[in-house]
């Protein structure tokens, strides 16, 4: 059986190239995806670490793909990149239960952590 993945989503290619690369060197396995609607279209029956998304995407917000992958039951960590600390989209994002926001530019060493803690705290479903 393969690795638990972790599923990147965002429509910058360099931010895509850069994390998958940070994760891999890292020992984690990426599946990035440039829109919302292409995550969900390739969920399969795979193993998932965690999930990192962009708040504002072509097709959709961090925050509503948050929701629909919850209205599917797949209740994984969920990490949101924010490139402005606008408070309306952080107020959405913690009502909707969104606990680990990120700001751009991104502290690698931050986003790192948050992904290898999952391994320590066993949340991986």
């Amino acid at each position: 059986m393969s690795e638990p993945a972790v599923l990147l989503v965002d429509a910058d290619p360099a931010i895509r190239d850069s994390l998958s690369t940070l994760l891999g060197l890292n020992g984690f396995t990426v599946r990035s995806f440039a829109t919302g609607s292409a995550l969900l279209r390739a969920l399969d029956h795979s193993e998932v670490h965690c999930v990192i998304c962009e708040a504002e995407l072509p097709d959709t917000t961090g925050v509503d793909l948050f929701r629909a992958l919850r209205d599917t039951s797949h209740t994984w960590p969920f990490a949101l990149l924010v490139s402005q600390r606008n408070p309306r989209t952080l107020r959405h994002a913690r009502n909707a239960g969104i606990t680990h926001i990120f700001s751009k530019p991104l502290v690698h060493r931050h986003l790192l952590s948050f992904v290898s803690d999952l391994d320590i705290r066993g949340s991986v479903e």
